[in-house]
């Protein structure tokens, strides 16, 4: 008998924002909230927690931190992938720069179905709404 894994919908207007930092996943999260009515935002402190919170709920778009404990951003895209699942992505950092996580991708042979987008922290926050509109159009 085959394994048959059963995904639940997800909404165009729904976001996992994964980040390992309190106050700025809050920040993040109310900037949001406040700039782009409609959107419905989940959160998640590090890569297991998300991967939970996919099982229960199927986010539209992806933010994740890439420096996190327990499982970083590129475990938690490849461990995605793995499971075939695709989302459209927004990686946020303070360390990693956009050049050396597409090494990192490529050297995981991670290859995304879905458009990945980067944004170096520190960031502005009209950068983060930008990139979020553009994900969410995909």
């Amino acid at each position: 008998m085959n394994n048959i894994l059963i995904f639940p919908k997800s909404s165009r207007n729904s976001v996992l924002l994964v980040e390992d930092c309190t106050e700025l996943r809050n920040i993040m999260v109310q900037y949001l909230l406040d700039e782009h009515p409609g959107l419905s935002i989940e959160t998640a402190s590090d890569g297991v927690e998300a991967l939970d919170k996919i099982a229960e709920r199927m986010p539209s778009i992806l933010i994740t931190n890439i420096n996190m404990p327990w499982m970083n951003g590129v475990t938690l895209l490849k461990t995605l992938q793995e499971r075939g699942i695709n989302l459209p992505t927004l990686a946020t950092s303070g360390w990693w720069t956009e050049e050396a996580l597409e090494k990192e991708l490529f050297a995981q042979d991670f290859v995304p179905d879905k458009a990945i987008e980067f944004l170096q922290k520190p960031f502005r926050f009209e950068d983060l709404g930008s990139l979020v509109e553009k994900l969410r159009k995909l």
